[in-house]
């Protein structure tokens, strides 16, 4: 028994899964990718470490933590449906009434269909021979697209750094 889930991993792990782009986070600015790129008729996958939506509004939980702008500013303005729909609160928002509004947002145009949870980004590779990113996953799991959109955000605890250590200083191929 155990020598078939080695087997079946490793098959789930050995397959690569090929999208036209790749984004890293589902905070605001990955959501906002996400729905641009469904627009222009693009398949996408986002990876995200959280088991839900909403980036630094997921994981930012404590008490007070709150919008430092007017609420509308962090409104998304790409849908006059959403934005009629959608009244803020407060006119600086607290955590639970943001990460409200992205779940909000997130069901209304059903972006959790593209959105792979649980899964945190450990390389991000340039191949310059098939001109696509090779992205693997902590899990071993392997996808590869033509363009990578970082969105973990400038609060995020992961940066780029790990990911693109590997390359010679002043390499900057594939940085689009």
């Amino acid at each position: 028994m155990p020598d078939t889930l080695i087997m079946t991993e490793r098959s789930v792990r050995d397959q690569v899964a090929e999208y036209d782009a790749i984004v890293i986070g589902a905070g605001i600015s990955g959501m906002y990718m996400l729905y641009r790129l469904r627009e222009l008729g693009m398949t996408a996958r986002v990876f995200e470490a959280g088991t839900n939506v909403g980036g630094t509004w997921y994981w930012n939980r404590y008490p007070g933590a709150r919008f430092d702008s007017e609420s509308w500013t962090y409104g998304y303005s790409f849908s006059k449906e959403l934005m009629r729909e959608w009244d803020w609160k407060e006119h600086f928002s607290p955590q639970p009434d943001t990460l409200e509004y992205l779940n909000y947002v997130a069901d209304k145009f059903d972006l959790r269909r593209d959105i792979q949870f649980r899964s945190t980004v450990a390389a991000a590779h340039w191949d310059e021979a098939a001109n696509r990113w090779s992205v693997t996953l902590e899990s071993g799991e392997l996808a590869t697209a033509q363009f990578l959109f970082t969105a973990i955000g400038i609060l995020s605890a992961y940066t780029l750094l790990p990911l693109l250590a590997r390359r010679p200083a002043g390499d900057r191929r594939g940085c689009r």
